[in-house]
C-alpha cells in the first residue's frame, strides 16, 4: 500500500516530537511517545524500508541540520554535506524498517518483541568503522533527565534507548491493539527504571580523595583563532586566566581543544609560558594543541595530530603524558578513503590531515599518580572509548573542545548533553573545558554542577572527589548491545526459512 499525503505528516511529527526531546529544548518526555506514529505508519502501509527511511532523513534533517551552519567552509558545501548526511544516516532507519515489516508478515507478535533489538542493533553497530556515528542515539535525549538516565550505567546510553522503545512499543499497543496487558508493562518499564535511578542517586561513590580543578573559557572565534598574529595574545590571555584569583587555589588547570593554536613542541616560547603558568600555580595543567611526528624514521615526512598535553609543576617533559584525539571527524579533519577521495580534501573544517598514534592508555598526573580518562571533542560521542579508558583505571574523565564552529546552533547543546552520558556510563566526574562553551563540571551521577554557557569567557572552579565505583557497564561493557544483535538479526534469516503464515 502507497504512503498517502497523511502518513508523510505523521512521520515528520514523530521526528518533530523526537527532537524535542533532546537538547536544548530537554523536553525529554515526547521521547516516551515520539515514536508512536512511526509505528502507526509501518503497521498500515507495509512499507518498510521507505517509510523508515523517510522518517530517518526527517529526524536526521532536525536532529543535525547544523552541519550546514559550519563556518569552516563554504556555505553551500556546509549545506551539501549535510543533506548528503541525512540521506546516509536515514538508510540506518530504512533498514530498521525493512526489517520490522519483513517479521511482521510472518508473525505480527515476533516483529513486536524483536523490533526494540533490531533498533538497538542499529544503533549500535552504527558507532563503529570509519563513518561510525552514535550521535543520534536515543538515549542521549535523557542527559538531563537524572533519574531515569541513571540507567546508562548498566548497558550505557544503548539501555536507555531500549527502555524507551519498549515505553513507545507499550503505548502503542496499549492505544491501538487495545491490549489491556500493556498498561501493567507500561507501568513496569517506567517506575522499574525509576526506581533504579533513586537508589543509584542515594548511593555513595565517592573517594575521600578530593582534587581541585579549573575550567578555562577563552571564547576565542575560530577565524581568529589560526591567525598567526593573534597566537601570543591568545596564549597570553589564557596565562591571565588561569592565574585569576579564587578563594582556592586549583590543582589541576584545563584548557580546551587546541588551546594553543600551533605545533606546540616546535615553540619553545609556547612551551615556556605553559611551563610557568604550572609552576608558578603549583598545578597541574592539561591543554589541547597540535602535534607531530614522524611515522618513518628513514623520511622528512610528518603526520599532525590534534592532540591533548600534560603539563606539570615540576617536570619540563611532556613526552610521556600525551594523548592523540582518536575519533577524527570524517572530512572535517580527515577524508576517508586517503588518495582516493582527495579531490575532497577541501570540504575540510580542521586545520589538517590529522593522524593519530597508537595512544591507547590512560594519562596519569604524577601528584598522588591520579589517572585520567582523556577525551578530546569527537571522542565523547562514543561510549566504548570512555568506557574501554575508564576501566583501566582512572578517577576522572577530562574532556577538552571547540565547537565553536557551528556557531549558536544545536549542535553545541547536543554534544555538550552527550558527555552526561559518558559520566553516567563510567560513573566518573567529567571536567569539560570548550573554547566557547558549553563548559561544565559533571558529577559521577550525571547533574552539572557548575557550567558556562557559550561565547562566555571565564572560568570555573570546583573541588571534586575522586571515584573509583565500578558499574555494571563498566564491568561488562557492551554485553547488552552485542545480545540485541543476537537476538535481531538471525531472526528474519529463521522466520523466512520456517516459510510461516502471514499473520
Amino acid at each position: 500500500m502507497k504512503l498517502r499525503l497523511e502518513d508523510y505528516f505523521y512521520l515528520l511529527l514523530s521526528a518533530a516530537l523526537l527532537e524535542l526531546s533532546f537538547a536544548p529544548f530537554n523536553q525529554y518526555y515526547t521521547a516516551f511517545f515520539a515514536l508512536i506514529p512511526l509505528l502507526r505508519v509501518l503497521d498500515l502501509r507495509r512499507k518498510g524500508f521507505l517509510t523508515g527511511w523517510i522518517w530517518g532523513f526527517f529526524y536526521s534533517l532536525f536532529s543535525i541540520h547544523w552541519l550546514a551552519f559550519n563556518s569552516g567552509t563554504y556555505w553551500w558545501l556546509a549545506t551539501l554535506s549535510m543533506l548528503m548526511a541525512s540521506f546516509f544516516l536515514a538508510l540506518n532507519y530504512g533498514l530498521i524498517g525493512w526489517f520490522y515489516v519483513l517479521i511482521r508478515r510472518r508473525n505480527l507478535r515476533f516483529a513486536w518483541v524483536f523490533f526494540p533489538f533490531i533498533w538497538i542493533a542499529v544503533e549500535f553497530l552504527r558507532s563503529f568503522g570509519t563513518l561510525g556515528f552514535p550521535w543520534l542515539a536515543l538515549g542521549h535525549s535523557q542527559a538531563y533527565h537524572t533519574v531515569f538516565v541513571q540507567n546508562a550505567d548498566i548497558g550505557g546510553v544503548y539501555y536507555v534507548s531500549f527502555l524507551l522503545i519498549l515505553a513507545n512499543l507499550f503505548l502503542y499497543r496499549l492505544i491501538f491493539i487495545r491490549d489491556k496487558r500493556m498498561f501493567a508493562a507500561l507501568i513496569a518499564v517506567i517506575l522499574i527504571p525509576y526506581a533504579y535511578g533513586v537508589i543509584t542517586l542515594n548511593t555513595p561513590m565517592q573517594e575521600v580523595r578530593r582534587t581541585r580543578f579549573r575550567i578555562v573559557q577563552p571564547n576565542v572565534a575560530a577565524k581568529e583563532k589560526w591567525k598567526p598574529e593573534n597566537r601570543i595574545p591568545i596564549i597570553e590571555m589564557m596565562d591571565s586566566l588561569s592565574r585569576a584569583e579564587s578563594e582556592t587555589s586549583p590543582e589541576v588547570i584545563v584548557w580546551p581543544e587546541t588551546a594553543v593554536p600551533y605545533y606546540l613542541r616546535s615553540s619553545p616560547y609556547f612551551m615556556h609560558i605553559i611551563h610557568r603558568t604550572a609552576a608558578d600555580m603549583q598545578a597541574t595543567l592539561i591543554t589541547g594543541a597540535l602535534d607531530y611526528y614522524y611515522p618513518d624514521s628513514a623520511s622528512y615526512r610528518y603526520e599532525s595530530t590534534n592532540t591533548l598535553f600534560i603539563f606539570e609543576p615540576f617536570n619540563r617533559s611532556v613526552n610521556a603524558a600525551v594523548y592523540d584525539k582518536i575519533h577524527l571527524v570524517p572530512f572535517g579533519e580527515y577524508t576517508p578513503g586517503g588518495s582516493f577521495l582527495s579531490f575532497m580534501n577541501n570540504m575540510q573544517y580542521g586545520q589538517s590531515d590529522f593522524q593519530c598514534r597508537n595512544y591507547r592508555d590512560v594519562l596519569y598526573m604524577s601528584k598522588d599518580s591520579v589517572a585520567l580518562t582523556p577525551m578530546i571533542c569527537y571522542d565523547s560521542v562514543f561510549p566504548h572509548t570512555a568506557r574501554r579508558f575508564t576501566a583501566q583505571g582512572s578517577k576522572y574523565i577530562i574532556l577538552i573542545t571547540n565547537d565553536i564552529w557551528f556557531g549558536s546552533s544545536l549542535g553545541p547543546h547536543q554534544h555538550a548533553a552527550m558527555a552526561i552520558l559518558r559520566s553516567v556510563e563510567c560513573r566518573r566526574p567529567l571536567i569539560r573545558s570548550a573554547n566557547a562553551g558549553i563548559s561544565m563540571f559533571i558529577d559521577e551521577k550525571g547533574r552539572v554542577l557548575k557550567f558556562l554557557p557559550l561565547y562566555r569567557r571565564g572560568i570555573l572552579d570546583q573541588e571534586l572527589p575522586a571515584v573509583s565505583y565500578r558499574s555494571p557497564y563498566l564491568i561488562f561493557g557492551n554485553a547488552f548491545s552485542v545480545l540485541a544483535c543476537i537476538l535481531a538479526f538471525p531472526v528474519p534469516v529463521l522466520l523466512l526459512c520456517l516459510k510461516r503464515k502471514k499473520y
